[in-house]
Formats: structure tokens, sequence, C-alpha cells
């Protein structure tokens, strides 16, 4: 895969996207991340004007620029897993007030659109009710192909809960990519269009991690690359707390059909 840094070079966001050099998110829920570490926004323009929240499962860093994530992480085990499959869902889209209105995507953005409201933490990952309703905050969505949103995407994030299973536990990182010299935007507050979305995993019962990335079109491709391709590409580097060596060598995980 090619090294494709983030970039937004549409001449409306460009005036709100000041250079950047490297930022480590504060929050207040570090057992969400492997290592208890953020993950890193190293290389990124995208990075001005950003809000981290902590919800009870799941914590995710949403970009001004963007209105959407930048990344949502949580720590998948198989007790979650187990409590989640209990939990009926129950659709609760909703604009994060967490956010600044200037900041932040609404519910009109996506109407008529031609895009789903992609999860990056799934809804079908919480634990309860209360966290299910905070993955359907907007905070946590980017507009996604529906194709991909209800196929390949769907059935990684099956796969993920399979390895969270049989595995005890496993570390998750998912965000959009942006490449291309005008980005598309959707709604009055234009939320941009990733051109991929990518989801990596920390293994330790595997002893190594890895990350999906998939096209975010009519017809989606998926393909397996190490979480040093997404730091490449993004300028987020998931686990910083993970070796070198473990970054640039991605372990096995099963492309969707």
């Amino acid at each position: 895969m090619s090294k494709r840094h983030l970039r937004v070079v549409h001449a409306a966001l460009l005036l709100l996207v000041l250079p950047f050099a490297g930022h480590a998110a504060d929050t207040n829920c570090p057992s969400l991340f492997q290592g208890g570490k953020a993950p890193d926004l190293i290389d990124t323009s995208l990075a001005e004007r950003t809000t981290t929240i902590c919800y009870g499962a799941y914590s995710m860093d949403a970009s001004g620029v963007t209105k959407g994530p930048l990344w949502s992480a949580e720590h998948l085990t198989a007790e979650q897993i187990a409590d989640a499959g209990n939990i009926s869902r129950k659709d609760s889209f909703h604009a994060e007030t967490g956010i600044p209105v200037a900041d932040r995507s609404e519910l009109a953005d996506y109407k008529g659109s031609g895009y789903d409201r992609g999860h990056m933490t799934p809804a079908g990952d919480e634990p309860d009710a209360a966290s299910q309703k905070q993955s359907f905050s907007l905070a946590n969505m980017v507009p996604q192909s529906h194709v991909l949103n209800t196929g390949k995407w769907e059935r990684i994030e099956t796969t993920v809960r399979n390895m969270a299973t049989s595995d005890g536990e496993v570390y998750v990182v998912t965000g959009p990519a942006f490449d291309g010299p005008t980005p598309d935007t959707i709604g009055a507050d234009a939320v941009v269009v990733p051109n991929y979305t990518w989801k990596a995993i920390y293994d330790a019962d595997q002893g190594g991690a890895a990350a999906w990335e998939c096209t975010n079109v009519d017809v989606p491709t998926c393909e397996v690359v190490s979480v040093q391709a997404i730091i490449d590409e993004t300028g987020i580097d998931p686990f910083p707390s993970l070796s070198a060596s473990v970054k640039s060598h991605p372990i096995s995980l099963p492309l969707p059909n």
C-alpha cells in the first residue's frame, strides 16, 4: 500500500487547518487503551480543534475540521461481548452536545446524503443499554458507503468480536483516512467523507497487531496492513506503547468476503 498521508486540501477546509506537531489525547479512561496510552496524533493537520471524550465503553477524538472522529478506541473482552449479546439494538442517533456546535455534525447533515452514519466503535460491542446509546453519538460516525457499512465492514466487526471471545481480550482503534485533492463533504456543516475506514487490532494472545483498511465506495475492497502503514497514511498511531517491530509486522487477519 502506498503512503497516503492524511490530507484535506479543499479550500474551505484549509482556512481551518494549521501546522501541527504531535499530540497525545488527554483522557480519563486509560483502561480503554493498549498500554494505557491513548492514540497519538503525530502528523496530521486535522488535529486542529479536537475534542476527546471518554464514554462508558469507548473513547474518541473528534475533529472540528472533518466534523467526525479521528479515532475511536475500545478494550474488548470476552465478558463484554457476552453482555453485548444480551442487549437488543435500539437506534438512537444523536448530535454530540459535548462538542462545540461549530465543530460537530448534526442529524440533518446525513439526511439525503446517500451515506450511512457509519459507526467507528460499533453498537454491537456495547455491554449495556447506556453504552449502546453512547455509541450512537454522531461523534462516533463517519459518512460511510451503505454497501461497505452493511457488508464487509459489518463482517470485520463480527470478526473482532469473535477474536475477543476466543482470545479473551483485544484492543481496537478505528478511524477514517482521507486522500484526494478535493474531498467530498455532506450537509450544511460540511462533514468530510473519508476515502477509507480502518480498524486496528492488538491481540496479546496472538502476540501482535494489524489493521483492516477498506475503500469507502459502493464496490469496496479491503486489505490487511500493518499498524505502521496506518501511521504512515493517517499520521495517527493507534498503539503508541507497541514496539516498532510489532507495528511493522502485521499478524494474520481474515479478509471479509
